[in-house]
């Protein structure tokens, strides 16, 4: 199974309600449909959160960095926090995502529970995911905490306890998920260096997309050789540097023309774009339409 092709590398998928005053995320997909729209959705991804999924029905297909899985109907898995990954799911599968940054997992900034249990969880590269499995006795203690969650998100009552109730289902949750990682020796000890590697080169691009940048400049905060940055990049990515520093401009463009009315040459000069025309060119050869027809499309 492979991803879209026009879609081969991966992005960095933002979370829209990062910033509002109840942050989860929670994506429907059915029929291969995902509801609300989002930008990881069947590509090549990875992204703050942590991300529970939940197999309704039918068989789901998880690429994990170098590892991949398949999971039938009734049962969950767990993606830590800025691990690449992409899910493919069947004609008729239908599963649920529940995307939790971590500051819903500590309960307050500077607690006992995010030193203990969630930076030591998150901020370790050797954590990548588990599968929760209605076989194994821990791993169900945790599933059934997905599956009230799944149930309370999705047919709960709507009131003003609302937020509340889903809080302390997802402080189980993550209870049980810490439990079995921890207590297990799930999680592993020894980092590993190309996961770190690669996580700092493409956050560097994140932080930098609007500026000049070379493959010496990318190389150069990896504290890499050029070549080191192009084997790293081709392994994880699939493509080199230059080329995904393309493709997250266009997807900084996109959201641009989504989100504003920043004309397409000012978004192109934003993104580093030589002049408008190039900035259409290469938009056309990703999306398939031109800037303006995307922004039309996108603002019905």
């Amino acid at each position: 199974m492979n991803p879209d092709n026009r879609h081969s590398e991966p992005i960095y998928s933002h979370n829209p309600y990062h910033s509002t005053k109840f942050p989860l995320l929670v994506l429907d997909v059915k029929k291969e449909n995902c509801v609300p729209d989002n930008e990881g959705f069947r590509v090549l991804h990875w992204h703050e959160e942590v991300q529970f999924v939940y197999v309704k029905r039918g068989t789901v297909h998880f690429k994990i960095w170098e590892r991949e899985y398949d999971l039938p109907a009734g049962n969950g898995m767990f993606l830590n926090a800025n691990v690449m990954h992409w899910i493919m799911g069947t004609e008729d599968c239908h599963y649920h995502s529940f995307l939790i940054p971590a500051k819903m997992l500590g309960f307050y900034e500077g607690s006992a529970m995010q030193e203990k249990c969630v930076e030591r969880i998150i901020k370790n590269p050797g954590v990548t995911n588990k599968r929760l499995s209605p076989e194994n006795d821990r791993e169900e203690k945790a599933l059934e905490r997905l599956r009230e969650l799944d149930k309370l998100y999705f047919g709960g009552r709507r009131d003003e306890f609302r937020e509340y109730e889903l809080s302390l289902c997802i402080a189980g949750l993550w209870l049980e998920t810490a439990r079995i990682l921890i207590n297990e020796e799930e999680m592993p000890l020894i980092r590993k260096k190309d996961h770190s590697r690669i996580q700092a080169l493409l956050t560097f691009i994140h932080e930098n997309y609007q500026k000049k940048l070379s493959l010496e400049d990318i190389a150069a905060y990896g504290n890499v050789s050029k070549s080191e940055c192009l084997r790293c990049f081709q392994k994880y990515t699939g493509c080199s540097p230059y080329q995904y520093l393309l493709k997250y401009r266009l997807q900084a463009g996109a959201a641009l023309l989504k989100s504003t009315d920043d004309s397409v040459t000012e978004i192109a000069l934003q993104l580093q774009f030589p002049s408008a025309s190039a900035f259409i060119a290469a938009f056309r050869r990703f999306f398939g339409m031109t800037p303006s027809a995307y922004r039309r499309q996108n603002r019905n």
